[in-house]
């Protein structure tokens, strides 16, 4: 079967988010189980061909765009598995990937120029795979060719749907419709299946607290909408083979994690202290991630014994500020390492006693999965992936301190629980080594795929 697979980011090529995680890991899942797979991706400037020893398949060909032509280059990794889309206007010269003013013509001209390679290449897909709305393009453009493809659209974070003015309606051949284009409709408009990242979401976006305006939609085509839950690069996640950890361990053997901890508290400046439970945050600064509940508990979390926090991550500037500032006041206690950086963020995983990560929402989430396959236990609320993923401590093969209510007072519950749990050395083995037991591996999430397309397939 062949599939193509498009999205705006990918592994190792290029991330931004979660969305780059997964259109690297699970394409190569699916080859794993007979799949031809392509991932198709812009060429944006960051990405050099003599680095990743990419060949040009075509040097230039045309793409319409309403009423002109755009040219674009086709490349491809050596082995073919992943292409390239290249324009030098549209995606060689940005510095950034998204948030352009133009960002509709970019990605409508990517699955545009997208499905042309495939035409100019001899390679017909069976099965279009669009990842949130920078492809949906795609979905709504393949839903008007004869013979077809089957057309399988993933929402990865409702919450962007690519809304843009009604002048851009043309982009996909439509010059007759009024109010603005929101290209996530499209795809889920069209798409012979809707999945998207933990069954939980699929539930809750059918909700309008969590639709964000398309839950009636959804709840319209909610037959043909499917949960399946991520995996995890479980080779790149992995104690007993991180090269960017201080000491590897593994189930068999988790007295490297200590050493590990040692060594983090080293790095930043906190006291060298093993009997301190250490908390960390690794995330996006914002609301979404429940960063205004940390910050309205800095006090709390500070008071709580002798916890120790740690937060990497960038994002809405006076929470930036506020985890500055409480690291300046109490440099003891709390260390806050404002941007991002991927071997920091590994060592914080193992590193690390409790990862606590108190989201408003979570389509799946993979930071709690690679805490858990350090043995770090999770603080999490119970939304979305979270629920799927983090089975609570109070249950017999439980893991993390799972907390229901969106407060300051719910989150510092659940923490609270954790740092008791951590009091008793021989229980908090338990939960160690039960999350590091956890399986987030690709291999069920790319079978159930296979099943969608298949099922998608006998819908078109």
């Amino acid at each position: 079967m062949r599939v193509l697979f498009l999205a705006a980011e990918g592994v190792p090529f290029v991330k931004v988010g979660g969305l780059g995680d997964i259109a690297g890991a699970l394409p190569a899942a699916l080859r794993a189980q007979g799949m031809d797979v392509r991932l198709v991706l812009p060429r944006y400037g960051t990405i050099d061909p003599l680095r990743w020893n990419l060949q040009q398949l075509r040097e230039n060909f045309p793409v319409q765009m309403d009423w002109r032509l755009e040219q674009c280059q086709l490349w491809a990794t050596a082995d073919e598995h992943t292409w390239f889309i290249e324009n030098q206007y549209f995606f060689g010269s940005r510095a950034s990937i998204y948030g352009h003013g133009d960002d509709a013509q970019r990605f409508v001209l990517f699955c545009r120029a997208a499905i042309e390679a495939c035409l100019l290449q001899n390679w017909m897909p069976d099965v279009i795979h669009a990842h949130d709305w920078h492809s949906a393009a795609a979905i709504r453009l393949a839903w008007h060719s004869s013979p077809r493809p089957a057309l399988v659209f993933t929402i990865h974070n409702i919450a962007h749907q690519g809304m843009f003015d009604h002048n851009t309606w043309p982009l996909l051949g439509v010059y007759d419709a009024e109010g603005p284009l929101n290209l996530m409709a499209q795809g889920l408009y069209t798409a012979d299946v809707i999945t998207t990242v933990s069954p939980t979401y699929a539930a809750e976006i059918k909700r309008p607290e969590y639709g964000f305006g398309l839950d009636g939609l959804l709840r319209g085509r909610a037959n043909r909408l499917v949960g399946i839950l991520n995996g995890l690069d479980t080779s790149l996640f992995d104690p007993a083979t991180d090269p960017h950890i201080a000491q590897n361990y593994s189930l068999d053997d988790i007295s490297g994690k200590a050493v590990c901890k040692a060594a983090l508290q080293r790095e930043v400046g906190l006291p060298e202290n093993p009997t301190a439970p250490l908390v960390a945050v690794v995330s996006r600064l914002d609301d979404q991630k429940g960063i205004d509940l940390i910050v309205q508990s800095l006090a709390n979390i500070i008071g709580f014994s002798d916890a120790q926090l740690l937060v990497l991550g960038s994002g809405h500037a006076p929470y930036e500020e506020a985890f500055r500032a409480a690291a300046s006041i109490r440099p003891d206690r709390v260390a806050a390492y404002i941007g991002f950086n991927a071997p920091l963020a590994q060592r914080i995983y193992a590193g690390a006693d409790i990862f606590l990560m108190p989201s408003s929402f979570e389509p799946c989430g993979l930071s709690q999965m690679m805490a858990m396959r350090y043995g770090t236990i999770p603080v999490v609320r119970a939304t979305g992936g979270l629920v799927d993923t983090v089975p609570d401590m109070a249950q017999p093969d439980g893991v993390g301190a799972v907390f229901a209510e969106y407060s300051v007072a719910g989150m510092l519950g659940g923490l609270d629980r954790a740092l008791s749990a951590y009091r008793f050395p021989n229980d908090w083995q338990h939960f160690v080594h039960r999350a590091m037991r956890q399986d987030f591996s690709w291999i069920t999430a790319a079978s159930r795929y296979v099943d969608v397309y298949r099922w998608a397939l006998t819908l078109r």
